[in-house]
């Protein structure tokens, strides 16, 4: 068993997603099975929409840039330093809300190291219609 402590850049994946990119800097490893960790820019404009993460929870640091959260049907702005902590199963999305890039290091460890990395809502009510009602 590798077992691989200090992570470097070059042991970082780099996944192009429609809203920017995921740096993953911990995908589970045979030293953290459970851990998932990553540096997830979000362009202008875009956004990570309505998610669950079933048996995971989830923690977010802005670290630059504005967001708009919403947890379940609740919604804040958050700026750099501000953080939110997201219970597993729980509904959640985050959209940039600035003209510049945003960008979010994010936390989820399981429960139940079964589950699926996340579930997509955004299609789905109340979540396919809650940000045009409240904006």
């Amino acid at each position: 068993m590798s077992r691989q402590f200090f992570l470097n850049k070059e042991t970082q994946w780099i996944e192009p997603v429609d809203q920017g990119t995921n740096t993953w800097i911990n995908y589970p490893n045979p030293v953290t099975p459970g851990l998932f960790a990553a540096k997830a820019e979000i362009a202008s404009g875009k956004g990570h929409d309505f998610h669950c993460h079933p048996g995971r929870e989830e923690l977010i640091l802005v670290l630059q840039g504005t967001i708009e959260q919403w947890i379940g049907e609740s919604c804040k702005i958050l700026s750099p330093g501000d953080a939110v902590v997201i219970p597993a199963g729980l509904a959640h999305a985050s959209f940039n809300a600035g003209e510049d890039s945003a960008v979010l290091f994010v936390v989820l460890t399981p429960t139940e190291l079964d589950a699926p990395l996340g579930e997509d809502l955004s299609n789905l009510e109340p979540w396919n219609k809650l940000r045009t009602r409240n904006t």
